[in-house]
């Protein structure tokens, strides 16, 4: 990994650029990333990708870039480490973290993560089998659809709205009875 080498440029957005290291950071911790020296690493990387991006003139915040940044340096790791390990994915951005949180990459194969390969034979081991767990095994099946009894209590409510549906006075009138009942039940139980 490169050394620390991104500087947040003088500018107004100086705090916005505070903004997007705290994200990467909270994004990196979230994916059990704890060594301090390589989680600096991966922040100066994507800051000094995303002040790149800035500069050639995006019109988004630092810190979306960053994420953004963050996100697709993640997912070109994982297709690298996929590709090296013999798998093909679609989706490689969702895979590729529930395999790292499955192998406990992040405990086991710190000094792994986010280096370019050639990997260890047990770490694409490990990924492998973690990877090929996230996969779902479909099996046919047939759902043929049933009428929903809901009781004489649905039957019953149902045809209290329609009523009152078909006599919108007397319906109305029903309801604010209902109502004023019912306050007035609460009223004398309360005296």
């Amino acid at each position: 990994m490169d050394a620390l080498t991104f500087a947040a440029p003088r500018s107004k957005r100086f705090v916005d650029w505070s903004e997007a290291y705290e994200r990467v950071e909270l994004y990196f911790l979230s994916l059990r990333i704890e060594n301090k020296l390589l989680l600096s690493q991966l922040i100066a990387k994507i800051l000094a990708r995303a002040s790149e991006r800035l500069e050639d003139g995006a019109p988004l915040s630092p810190s979306v870039i960053a994420m953004q940044e963050a996100r697709k340096e993640l997912n070109e790791w994982f297709h690298a480490v996929l590709n090296a390990a013999g798998l093909e994915s679609k989706d490689v951005g969702a895979h590729g973290r529930l395999a790292l949180f499955l192998s406990n990459l992040p405990g086991n194969w710190q000094n792994e993560f986010m280096h370019p390969g050639p990997w260890p034979a047990e770490f694409l081991d490990e990924v492998r089998s973690a990877y090929l767990d996230t996969s779902p095994e479909f099996e046919r099946s047939s759902m043929t659809p049933r009428p929903i009894r809901l009781g004489p209590v649905s039957a019953l409510a149902d045809g209290t709205w329609k009523a009152i549906d078909r006599w919108p006075y007397i319906g109305t009138a029903f309801v604010w009875g209902l109502y004023l009942a019912v306050l007035g039940c609460v009223f004398f139980l309360t005296r």
